[in-house]
Parts: structure tokens; sequence; C-alpha cells
């Protein structure tokens, strides 16, 4: 029975309600209380339960007579519809025939003429798409009629179409064979491409349809060789995104020896097609190209890829045509437009290098006019035709981070060796009966060898700055952090100071010993005027009009032809001035190399000489003065001069 949990404020409404919804008496609905109100709530809580009442009546079935070919429904109690179709048959009712549904009784008699078909199976082909396709319009009708049972169910609505059954018969009108089909192909000359299993599919066919009974095939075009390029558009390079690109760095497009800057994806030919007459459908011919080289490229030994015969900038000269500049020219200034240069070659630069921007070049570099506030880099030398004024030059980087490394290190080495010779000597001595060999260590450091911690932290800072260069092995960086551990704080009071401190100055002599520095004599940097910069050279340097102010490190020969004032000069080779020194407020100090010697044709007063660690006061002006170190002791040559005016 159905059952429903209702809420209400009233038990006798609430029956009265549902009797209503349910369309059945009060006295057939049973209530039973689940909660009574409360002071929480205030409505009785109850299960409704009713009785289902079936109020269908009965339907009889409707008999079924088969008079001849023709059908008699006597229809059964509560028919009140009568649906026919026309796809079954015709249905006829008081000698009218019915199209559409229509209202009967019990009783009534209604006819009905079932369809009767012979069967037919035939076709038509035609040729399309000039060859390349056959179709066929197939009309295939079954042989048969439709049939009623002996009674039909009870219902207010009988629908003919859901009771009517096909029944096959072997009446046939026109029905084409297999055969048949096979004489229509030959016919028309059809020998290519008729589809497998094409007959099953035609006796699948109810009524009319158009199928596909032969299909050519259609030639595979080609795929034509295509180029995959790597340097960009012939000759200019896409510039509009320069918005979007930090400003300072370098915008040339560079590659290296053995990069590839183009590369030929062969092509593959078509393959032909063929109608459905056997008639070949040739396909398209490949499109072919070949590359053209210039210079400082080549090809791959498939001569399908464009080598980089050397480092540089590549060129697109036009859409096959390529090649590389090692030479860069720049016929602007290098600014904002530009962008900052890296290029592993040389490069000719036709105007000024601008504030914040840097150029590093793999071989030399000419500005034809100046640098201000700039970084210079420059592997086998430079030359600016007017002034630098700020910035930093770094010529022949390699040659001077290993010339400054040899020196560090042996500086290192032999503060180290006299230390641990002293530090040995006042171990043996009486005032060191009580102490440890660390303590001996600690004190010697700490009165004569205050300075050797920070050397070695400065040696430790440069290598680890300069790892990348070979010459800086793992063992190295081991050895000088070593000496910088047991140097400094309480590391030389641990047990095993001393016997370290000993492994790493042999090992730090052993790499003295195997560490050359060869300067290439080419390797220089030129300059007319020099204000405010640092320059490291590995080479010799030249200055036409003067320096000033300026920190100026070369391992080989210095020229300066006008003046220098102020700043530091430090060279390896022998050292030329036209005029050294003059200002009272900024300091001038040069220092030569033991094996050096100075060259000064004028010398201020207030400059401070130093001949490898021997340093010299000049105290007044001098002309012609000439330092340099013979038999051991440093030579100095003067003429007393009065001051220039």
């Amino acid at each position: 029975m159905p059952e429903i949990v209702v809420q209400s404020p009233n038990l006798e409404e609430l029956k009265k309600e549902w009797a209503l919804k349910l369309n059945i008496l009060p006295e057939q609905i049973t209530l039973e209380v689940i909660d009574k109100p409360s002071i929480l709530s205030r409505l009785w809580k109850v299960k409704v339960i009713w009785a289902e009442v079936s109020q269908t009546p009965a339907l009889e079935p409707s008999l079924v007579k088969k008079d001849g070919s023709k059908y008699i429904i006597v229809l059964g109690e509560g028919s009140r519809l009568f649906i026919p179709s026309g796809q079954v048959g015709e249905v006829w009712f008081n000698g009218v025939l019915q199209v559409r549904p229509f209202i009967v009784k019990p009783g009534d008699q209604v006819e009905f003429q079932p369809v009767v078909q012979k069967g037919h199976l035939t076709w038509e082909l035609d040729i399309r798409f000039q060859g390349l396709s056959v179709m066929a319009k197939v009309k295939h009708e079954p042989a048969g009629h439709y049939i009623l049972p002996e009674s039909l169910p009870g219902a207010e609505e009988i629908n003919l179409a859901t009771h009517a059954l096909w029944e096959n018969s072997l009446e046939q009108d026109e029905m084409w064979n297999e055969a048949k089909l096979t004489s229509d192909l030959e016919r028309l000359k059809i020998v290519y491409g008729i589809k497998q299993g094409i007959w099953q599919e035609i006796l699948r066919v109810k009524g009319y349809k158009e199928l596909v009974i032969a299909q050519g095939t259609l030639p595979v075009p080609p795929e034509h060789a295509r180029l995959e390029d790597f340097v960009g558009s012939p000759q200019e390079q896409n510039t509009s995104e320069n918005k979007k690109i930090d400003f300072f760095a370098s915008k040339l497009h560079v590659v290296k020896e053995g990069d590839v800057l183009a590369r030929k994806i062969p092509g593959r030919p078509g393959i032909p097609g063929k109608d459905v007459l056997g008639r070949d459908l040739p396909a398209a011919g490949v499109k072919d190209f070949q590359f053209r080289l210039k210079k400082n490229v080549c090809l791959s030994p498939d001569q399908l890829e464009v080598i980089a015969a050397c480092s540089g900038q590549p060129i697109r000269i036009d859409e096959r045509t390529y090649m590389v500049e090692n030479i860069l020219v720049q016929n602007s200034d290098v600014d904002l437009a530009s962008g900052s240069i890296e290029f592993p070659g040389d490069v000719f630069i036709n105007g000024n290098v601008q504030d914040g921007l840097r150029v590093f070049v793999g071989g030399k570099l000419e500005v034809k006019g100046s640098v201000s506030h700039a970084e210079i880099r420059a592997e086998k030398g430079a030359k600016i035709y007017q002034n630098l004024i700020g910035g930093k030059v770094i010529i022949g980087e390699k040659y001077v981070v290993r010339s400054e490394l040899l020196r560090l290190v042996s500086e290192l080495e032999a503060q180290l060796t006299l230390c641990l010779q002293r530090s040995a000597d006042f171990g043996n001595s009486p005032d060191a009966i009580n102490l440890k060999p660390g303590q001996c260590l600690k004190l010697i450091i700490e009165r004569q060898f205050f300075e050797l911690p920070k050397l070695a932290q400065k040696v430790e800072k440069f290598v680890i700055e300069n790892k990348h260069d070979e010459i800086i092995t793992e063992g190295l960086i081991v050895s000088i952090r070593t000496a910088k551990h047991f140097l400094s704080g309480l590391g030389p009071l641990e047990l095993q100071s001393t016997p370290f401190l000993q492994r790493v100055n042999q090992a730090l002599g052993q790499f003295i010993e195997n560490l050359t520095v060869e300067l290439p004599d080419k390797l220089s940097f030129s300059v007319n005027y020099l204000q405010g910069a640092s320059v490291e050279c590995g080479g010799s340097f030249e200055c036409q009009k003067g320096t000033y102010n300026s920190h100026i490190r070369v391992e080989g020969d210095v020229t300066i032809q006008g003046v220098c004032r102020g700043g530091k000069i430090l060279a390896g080779g022998k050292v030329q001035i036209r005029e050294l020194g003059g200002s009272e407020v900024s300091s001038t100090f040069v220092q030569i190399s033991p094996t050096s010697r100075l060259h000064v044709e004028y010398c201020h007063a207030n400059v401070v000489i130093a001949v490898g660690k021997e340093i010299f006061q000049i105290e007044e002006a001098y002309r012609s003065l000439d330092i340099y170190r013979q038999a051991g002791r440093v030579q100095i040559e003067k003429l007393r001069a009065n001051p220039l005016l």
C-alpha cells in the first residue's frame, strides 16, 4: 500500500485534503501518528496510508478473420480508435477507404487489404568525376505481403502498423543477379577499383539507394624539398621586437664553428593514380633546390646542411645563399639602437661607444670615435682613435688572468715559505720550549705575517671568480682553500696545520714551476686619451696624449707620449712616459717588475715608484729619470730640473 509522511496542524483537515488529492473517500485513508505537537513544533507528524483502487475496465481482444486475400477485423470491448497505415495496406470501413484515424465502437467490422508486392532488383550505373568513380542507383523491393495474427490485443487505440507482419514469398518480377552486374561492368570497360563484397551490399539495400561500385585512385602529390632556416630573413634581421628586449644586450646573431645555418629536408616523389577504366593518372614532379655558398660556410657530407666554417655573424644573402662574416663593421655608434656587441671575430666601429654599453670581441677591435663609461674586451688587441673616458677595458683576458694568477700564487708561495721557515726556527729556540708547533705558527703569523691570511683570502676569491680558465684545476682550488683555512683564525692551532701548510706550499711551488705565460708579440692596446678608466692588458699599452686618474695594469711595455697624472700604472715590461705626476691632489703611482726599466722625460715631485717590492718617493722634479735594477740593486739616473710652468 502506498504511504507518505507529512505534517499538519489538524488531522481531520489532513484527511480531507489527501482524499481530494487521491480522488478517494476519507474513510479509505489511514493516519499513523509519528510525532505529536510540542513546544518546539505545533504540527502533527503523521504517515498517510491509502489503498489503490483500480479504475481501468477490462479490454477484450479484437478477432481477425481471413477472407481470401483480405482480413475482417471485429473490434473487441473497449476499442475506441482505429489507426490505418498505407504502408502495410488499405483499410475500409462501412465501404469507405480510410487513410486517417477514425472512431470505432465494440463490434464494428473493419476490412484490411494487405500490400502484396513482387520481388524487384535493378540498378543503373553512372561513371562520375571523369572516370574516378562508378555509382549504382539500386532499386530493391523484396517479394512478399503483410499478414495479421488471429487476434489483436485489447486496447482503446488499435494501430495497424504495429500488428501487421511481413511475410516473404517466391513471386519475382525483375530480379537481376551478380552475373548481370559483372556483364554491365565489362560493357562499360570498368576494370579497376571494383569494391570487394559489392554484391552483398546491393542485396542489403531496402528500397532505393546509391552505392559506389568502383573507385579509382588519385595520384599522391609529391613532397617538395623544404628549407629549414636557422638564420632569419635575407639580409635584414627582424627588429619588430626591439622594444621587448634588453637594449644593453647584444642584438647580433652569432654562431660558432660547426653550427648549422640551414637544412634541406629532401622531397619525396608522388605516387601515380589510376581511374576505373585502368588509365594511369600521373603525379606531379618533385621540386628540388641547391644551396649557394659564399665565404666561411660549407656543406655537410650528405649535402643537406649548411655548416659554419668559423665563428661569426651568419648572413642569409637571399633565399638559398648563406655566408658567415668573421669581421663585423659597425658604421654607426654603439648605442641603444644597435645594442651591445658580442662578436667572436674582428670588429671595426666607425663611431662612438656610448655609456652603459659593452663590446666583447674575440679578435681585434678598432673604434674610430670615443668610448664613454663602457666595458671593452678584446682578445687580440684594440685601438681607440679618440678618447676613453671611464669604464673598463680588458685586452687579452686570458693572458691578464693567467699573469695575475701567477703573480698572486707566487706571492702567496713566497710568504708562506718564509712564514713556515721562521715558525720552525722559532719552535727550535729556547723561548718556545713549552709551545706547540701550532702555537709557534700562530705567533709568527700575528707578529710578522699578519697580511698573509688576507692574501690567502684574496687568492681564493680570484681563483673562484676565474675557475672557468682551464689552468685553474680543482687541485689548485683545494690547495688555496686549505692555506686560507690553516692561516686564518684558530686554524694555525690545529694539530695538523703545519704538515698541511707544508704540502700546500709544495703544491703551489709545483704549480708555479709548470705555469708559463707567453705573451703574444702583437697583443696591444692603443688609445688617444685616457681618463678615469680601468685598463688591463696582456700585451703592450700606448697612449698618444695622456692618462688621468686611471688604473692601468699591463703585462708588457707601456708608452705614454703625453702626461700621466694621477692613478696607478703596474707594468711587466719597460715604461716610457713623457711627463709623470704634477697634481698635488691626485697621487701618481708606478710599479715595474724587477727586470724592467722606467724612463721619464720629466717627473714631478710626490710621485711614488716601485721596482718589485722596493718603493721610492720622488721628492723633487727631475728630467731624464731612469730607474732600473742592475747587479741586484736599483739604479736611479736623473737630472735635477725646475718644475714645469
